[in-house]
């Protein structure tokens, strides 16, 4: 979708570069990624979650050290 909006270009310069961006439509869309993620995970830690909810949030099997291992590191 095409639109016209003002943009501080200082800063879209700024993330360009520290991304290594190269366009400046692809670092927009990495801020509303970004800004997406960000807010998602505020909504998750603000929720309060009881304890059955804690305990079946990980699977009993999961073992994170035969994970790590099988990535490579």
């Amino acid at each position: 979708m095409k639109m016209t909006l003002e943009v501080d270009e200082k800063r879209l310069t700024k993330v360009m570069r520290l991304t290594g961006i190269r366009t400046k439509t692809a670092a927009v869309d990495y801020a509303l990624k970004t800004a997406e993620r960000a807010a998602r995970r505020e909504k998750l830690f603000a929720t309060r979650w009881n304890s059955e909810e804690l305990a079946a949030a990980v699977d009993p099997g999961y073992d994170v050290l035969a994970v790590r291992h099988s990535d490579g590191r």
